[in-house]
């Protein structure tokens, strides 16, 4: 596995982002990322987008930085998807 600081060596710009009607996991673990890379590379602009959280998640910290709207006319130098299922392709098998 590679380090994760090795992703953000060469990267000016960080999008965050989670799934449709985040829940604690998906709070906590965008949050995380966002905090640590606003903490450990105050350089990069990074951006955390999830829908509105409800109110319990509201403690964490920085969550009142979350972004719920997105123009589509900014363009990242990495994204990273957190929290999110994924559809696992296996090819057919031979008969």
């Amino acid at each position: 596995m590679t380090n994760f600081d090795d992703f953000l060596a060469e990267v000016h710009t960080v999008a965050i982002g989670g799934h449709i009607r985040p829940d604690g996991d998906c709070v906590g673990s965008c949050l995380a990322t966002y905090n640590y890379i606003k903490t450990w590379y105050p350089d990069i602009d990074v951006t955390v987008y999830l829908e509105p959280i409800p109110n319990i998640f509201k403690f964490m910290a920085r969550s009142n930085e979350i972004v719920s709207d997105f123009s589509g006319d900014t363009v990242y130098d990495l994204f990273i998807a957190q929290d999110c299922g994924c559809l696992l392709y296996t090819s057919p098998s031979p008969r």
